[in-house]
């Protein structure tokens, strides 16, 4: 699946971004839940980089997590894209359900650190 999702970022010119950067958020324009995701990170002094897409990236998006659903066999339910991307030192964390997870388990810090977001 992150394969599917690098491959859509890297068509639109993302990698740069992601890669030069600390902390990036991927996300539609005017979405809640990347201002959820915002603060989250501005509280613990970490300050992302917002970068809005599309509504046709988020249709491939939503298009390639279907198909590849469909292509391991699990076509039962298809699934809204993963927005917003969150990304720390490069590398995808998942969406706002994963950022809020890694908080609550205590992983989301010592990530920051390690992607020097942050010096606590």
């Amino acid at each position: 699946m992150e394969q599917l999702l690098m491959v859509a970022i890297k068509e639109e010119g993302l990698i740069p971004i992601v890669e030069g950067s600390m902390v990036v958020i991927v996300g539609r324009r005017g979405c809640d839940m990347n201002f959820v995701a915002q603060r989250l990170l501005e509280r613990l002094k970490a300050y992302p980089i917002k970068y809005e897409v599309s509504e046709e990236f988020i249709a491939r998006m939503t298009l390639m997590r279907n198909l590849g659903r469909t292509l391991r066999g699990d076509s039962k339910t298809f699934v809204a894209p993963l927005f917003p991307m969150i990304f720390i030192g490069g590398k995808l964390v998942g969406g706002l359900d994963q950022l809020i997870d890694i908080h609550v388990t205590g992983k989301l810090i010592p990530m920051l650190k390690e992607a020097c977001a942050i010096w606590l």
